[in-house]
Parts: C-alpha cells; structure tokens; sequence
C-alpha cells in the first residue's frame, strides 16, 4: 500500500457517508478507487455532462461553480480535502449540476460508476448509507424537489424498505404520499422484476381498507410508490400510546384489516399476498377507518428474516421455513396482531432472533384468556384458529372469519365455560333501595354455600 492510499483510507474513515460503515466494508470500498492528479484550471466536473464518477478531494482546493438561469457562473463553494463531490449525480444517474475546477494542483481518488453500482449490490450497508443521503437532498431548499409531476413538500415517514415524502399534484391539486424504495432494493433485480410487476397489479386495487396506489415512477435509479396522503396514525403508533385495546376497538379494526384482505386475495391470477402484516401497516384516521398500507413492498420470504428485524415476531411458520406460502400466512399475522393489540406484547418473545423463530414454529402461543379473561368465544376462537401452525388446518374461510370478528354481532353475554351457570333477573318498576336488598341476600346465599361467583348489574 503506498501513501497516498494509506492516507486516503485514513481520510475516508472520517467522511459521513463511510464513517458509519464497518471497517472491512470501508477497506474493500477503498480497493475501487482511484486516483488522479488534477492541474490548476481543470474541471474535474463538468455541468450538464452525464454522472460518471464520484470524488474525494485527498489534497488541493477545488471550486464548485452554479451555472445561473442565464448560463453565467457564479461562485457557490469551495472545497477542499476530504470533500466529496458528484455522489448525488452518479447515485441518481443524473448530469451534474455544477463545474468543479481545480484552484490548484489536486490529488483525488474516483469511484467509476460500474464499481459504484457493484458495491450499492454488494454492501447493503453501503446501499442504506446513500439512500439515507438521497433523502436528505430530497424536499429540502437547493435539494431534490420534483418527482415526476409531483413537487416533494416534506419527509413523513422512513421504514427498513422505504423513505415516504409528501408531495404536491399541480395537475389534481392534491396532496400525495411518495414512497421511496432504498438503494439496497433498488439495485436488486429480483426484487425490482418482482415490483414492477406486482405495482401494475396493486394500482388496480379498489377496496375502501386498502390505500389507494395513483402510479409508480423510475428515477433517480430508484423507484417512487405514489399514493393518497393518509390523515391519522399507525396502529403501532396507538399501541405505543395505548398498550392495549379494548374488545370493541380491536374488532372494529380487525374486521376492516380482513375485509381488505380477502379482497387483495381474490386479486390477480394468484391473489396479492401482503407478506408484511404488522401494527405499522395499519394506518387508521380519526374516525376510525382502516387503510391496509405497503402491498407488494415487503422484500422476498427468504430475506425477510434476515433482513427485516422488526418482521419475523409476525412471520407464519411457513415462511420462516422457507416453505411455499399462500395468503393463509397473512391470517397467521392478523392471529399474531390481534393477540398484541390486546396484550400489549406479542405471544412470541426473544431475545436472538433464532429463538423467537424457532417459537413462532415450534411452540403453542399462551391462552390469550390469561391476559384478558373478559374475552369473547368468537375473538378467542379466532385468535387461536389463525395461529395454527399447519396451514393446511389453519383458519382460512373468509365468511367464517368475518362472522367471528363482526363488530355489529351482539356480544353483550359471552358464552361462558361448560362448569359455568349464568342466569338474568329483570326487575321491574322497581327502586333502587329494593333492588340492592335483593342483590344483598342473593350475595349473601352464595356466600354461605361458598359459591365463587360475580354479580352484574344492567341498566
């Protein structure tokens, strides 16, 4: 290793976008570079030229020039060592923007846009390191502001897959949501083929629980989701707020998460699975309606696992296993949902992933009558039946399921188990001294015969 490489990897440690990096990615990053020397007067940059390196300035002084609208050049930023220059313009396979001329005598290392594209496959860490710059850049002022038609207003959101923007419609002056997927996505083929296709399909979902998808857009060598602007909160966000629900308010939102599921699965040729079914993808307004939201975007099964670290808690058996998978797997998370939205955790708890895994396949969730001993037959029923391990025997018929979590059925006297007796009084026109009296001496017969019991009183 020479000096001037030597140096370089000692300077790279301290830039943003690769100081965060493991050292072994840093090194082999480093292994593609090259360097160059630059004469005082030469562009290493030129505006309007097609992006095809990105640079660090190692040693020298380099001034970064902003044609105006009328073509002349005015100063914006000098630059010197350790400053890097170009990366937006190759990430997003744009021109440049600027001129970069040399002030003098400048040693800079250079990254070709084939290595560059290479390494974004090859280092995911890398890849989510400049997708995080790229939003950055994107909705701020001297940024990134047009997508398409749409004019980017603000940040809104960041998940493991995506960066959402609200955006602007001049043409339907409306307000849009934008999602964008992350570099680490973007440059992988088998998961773009698999996107293109399933976001023709998504589009032309129509189902009042389900968010509606306007149109996709490639650009800036990535892929933009464009959807209505959803008012409200996540249900993650409610439980983080909450802990629980009550019986009430976890049917009402069950009932419109699987009414918009059976709907995606009667979809298409196969049906449109989800594959991501989680508290963060139920989006649900003031009023209470329910937007199922990020159809097609969960990554492949295979990699959800070991990718998507906030996933596998919801994850049906079958896919841990790398099995063949159905929409069943999707009743699989609305069992293990509806379990958290009453518990405040999940029925499947580890520290190592491996653990939590081996639980979701191998062990018995708890008896959610433990935790909530008010709980009706139907949602018991229903929580226990979709967390059967074996799809094949696994709750899968969509009137049956409806049936059980209907929020209008009246539930109002919940079956009781078979060592139970329950019985109603009605008194009428009768006060309320008179009726405590009876009440008392009923309580008081109970209790001479010791007989466990709870007494109710309805008006």
């Amino acid at each position: 290793m020479n000096e001037a490489t030597s140096n370089f990897e000692s300077l790279i440690s301290n830039i943003e976008i690769f100081s965060g990096l493991e050292k072994a990615i840093r090194k082999d990053i480093i292994r593609y570079f090259k360097i160059d020397r630059i004469q005082k007067g030469e562009k290493l940059i030129e505006s309007g030229k097609k992006a095809d390196r990105f640079f660090i300035i190692m040693n020298g002084h380099v001034e970064l020039q902003t044609p105006n609208l009328l073509g002349h050049r005015r100063l914006q930023v000098e630059l010197t060592d350790g400053s890097v220059l170009g990366e937006v313009a190759l990430l997003t396979n744009t021109p440049y923007t600027s001129d970069a001329v040399a002030l003098e005598k400048t040693i800079v290392f250079y990254l070709e846009r084939d290595d560059f594209n290479n390494l974004l496959k090859k280092h995911s860490a890398f890849a989510n390191t400049m997708s995080n710059l790229m939003s950055e850049r994107m909705a701020h002022d001297g940024g990134i502001n047009k997508v398409g038609r749409y004019t980017l207003t603000e940040k809104i959101g960041e998940g493991n897959m995506a960066t959402v923007f609200e955006g602007y419609d001049p043409m339907l002056e409306r307000h849009v949501a934008l999602k964008m997927l992350k570099y680490d996505l973007s440059h992988d083929p088998d998961f773009l083929s698999r996107f293109e296709h399933e976001a023709k399909i998504i589009a032309k979902l129509n189902h009042p629980n389900i968010v509606n998808v306007f149109e996709t857009i490639s650009e800036y060598s990535t892929s933009f989701i464009v959807m209505e602007r959803l008012r409200g909160k996540d249900l993650g966000q409610i439980l983080k707020s909450k802990g629980t629900l009550d019986l009430v308010e976890t049917r009402k939102i069950l009932f419109q998460v699987v009414c918009a599921l059976e709907y995606a699965h009667s979809q298409g040729d196969k049906g449109i699975i989800h594959r991501d079914i989680k508290p963060a993808n139920i989006f649900i307004d003031d009023r209470g309606h329910v937007k199922l939201t990020d159809f097609g975007v969960a990554k492949p099964p295979m990699d959800v696992v070991t990718t998507v670290l906030g996933t596998p808690k919801y994850l049906a058996p079958e896919i841990i296993k790398g099995e063949p998978f159905d929409g069943r797997a999707d009743i699989y998370s609305v069992g293990i949902m509806a379990f958290t939205m009453l518990t405040g955790m999940p029925p499947f708890s580890a520290k190592h992933l491996n653990d939590l895994l081996a639980m979701q396949v191998y062990e018995a969730p708890p008896d959610i009558k433990q935790y909530r001993p008010e709980i009706d037959d139907d949602l018991k029923y229903f929580i226990e039946s979709a967390l059967i391990k074996n799809p094949d025997e696994r709750l899968c018929d969509w009137k049956t399921i409806k049936n059980l979590l209907n929020p209008d059925t009246n539930r109002d006297l919940p079956r009781k188990d078979s060592d139970e007796i329950a019985f109603i009084t009605r008194l009428q026109n009768s006060s309320y001294q008179n009726t405590a009296k009876i009440i008392k001496k009923l309580k008081e017969i109970l209790d001479e015969e010791e007989i466990e019991h709870s007494i109710e009183v309805l008006k």
